[in-house]
């Protein structure tokens, strides 16, 4: 199973070209590949990154083209008639983001980190952490064997390791993009703005780096090695390089009110994000805020909920954390309030537990087959296509 359906290249405008899907048209950019009128491409996040050579593009096109109408039937069903907030929410979902549902890998390198925030079990003062590092022949190697399971677009974490120094982060990630034709996002926290021109340069396209939280009172207590205003100009000033950014907030932080919330949503948004990424405060008993409560999982769905209705474009993320607050049905009740991205944890499994940032975490058990055949299953089930058709900008039919 493919995590993109190919398209049909007609119409090139500058650093932009027209995408067909099935009559759908979408605008994508070119700046990673340059494709001619008449091929098929993947795209992902608004990126031509692969030719697809035409007989292969028939041949997945025919599979996909059953289902694909078939899923959007489903999918038009399970959202028509909305009386509720969840139901509302997903309404708003269908009419603006179809049923496409971004599916991306996740990769962790490493567990080290030099910031000792409060909420985090990898931080730097947990000496019961068992820490680990992978080298560039293991991330290729994990690349390698999440690129051929279909992963069309990856993210690469790390805690803020300075192991990894700027020539390493671009090794890494010049290396992936030489040999994979994949979207690749970074999240490795604050860095230089030279550091990531040059993995920009590299061929990474995206960010992932949360803010966490806006009220300034409840940042300095919780990130003592951050300043809330530099981490939020770092990803201003990131987007205007031309990342696509992933971020968002914690929810339940240890004195937090629902303004906090609503004006961590509207951050969101201002930013420009890419994809909404918010996920529960769970507290980790190597850290100063273990024994803190933890949010209700109808507040995960609330908030969820509430970010669509306000922000009917948006990507909006089920993070893993969710699914470790809410259990295993989690997953399908925030795609049913308004979400429509999910990720799958493609680290080597005999590291997945060490990425130890709340305890318990969802998933870790289970091989990457295993979560993509649930993932797989669960998005059809709702009639959501596992692909990702969002790309730059939609076009009149």
């Amino acid at each position: 199973m493919c995590y993109a359906i190919p398209g049909k290249i007609i119409e090139i405008n500058d650093r932009t070209a027209v995408v067909d899907y099935f009559g759908e048209r979408k605008k994508a950019y070119t700046d990673l590949l340059m494709p001619k009128i008449g091929d098929y491409v993947y795209a992902q996040g608004g990126f031509i990154i692969q030719h697809v050579p035409d007989k292969e593009a028939h041949e997945i096109l025919e599979d996909w083209k059953e289902m694909f109408f078939r899923l959007q039937e489903i999918d038009l069903k399970m959202s028509a008639k909305p009386k509720s907030l969840y139901e509302r929410a997903n309404a708003i979902r269908h009419e603006h983001q179809g049923n496409s549902c971004c599916v991306h890998g996740i990769l962790e390198l490493s567990n080290y980190c030099r910031c000792n925030c409060l909420y985090c079990g990898i931080r730097r003062d947990n000496s019961q952490l068992t820490r680990y590092r992978l080298e560039i022949p293991e991330i290729i190697k994990a690349v390698d064997e999440a690129v051929k399971l279909g992963f069309k677009s990856l993210v690469i974490q790390s805690g803020e390791d300075l192991y990894y120094n700027d020539d390493k982060l671009y090794e890494i990630v010049k290396t992936i993009r030489d040999q994979y034709p994949i979207l690749l996002f970074v999240s490795i926290g604050e860095r230089s703005l030279s550091a990531y021109q040059r993995l920009y340069d590299a061929g990474a396209r995206g960010v992932l780096m949360r803010f966490e939280t806006l009220n300034k009172d409840i940042y300095d207590r919780m990130k003592p090695d951050s300043v809330l205003e530099k981490r939020l100009d770092l990803i201003r000033s990131l987007r205007k390089m031309g990342y696509l950014i992933i971020t968002g907030f914690l929810v339940g932080l240890p004195g937090e009110k629902g303004r906090d919330i609503l004006a961590n949503v509207k951050m969101t948004a201002s930013l420009d994000a890419e994809m909404f990424s918010f996920g529960p405060f769970i507290p980790h008993p190597q850290t100063p805020l273990t024994g803190s409560k933890l949010p209700a999982i109808d507040s995960m769905l609330k908030v969820i909920a509430r970010a669509r209705l306000m922000n009917p474009d948006a990507k909006i993320m089920v993070t893993t954390a969710l699914e470790t607050l809410g259990g295993d049905d989690s997953a399908r009740q925030a795609l049913m309030a308004g979400a429509n991205s999910l990720m799958i944890n493609v680290t080597p499994q005999k590291y997945r537990k060490l990425y130890d940032i709340y305890p318990g975490r969802f998933g870790t058990e289970m091989s990457t087959q295993q979560q993509i055949d649930r993932v797989i299953s669960l998005l059809k089930s709702l009639g959501r296509a596992p692909t990702d058709l969002s790309v730059a900008e939609e076009l009149t039919k």
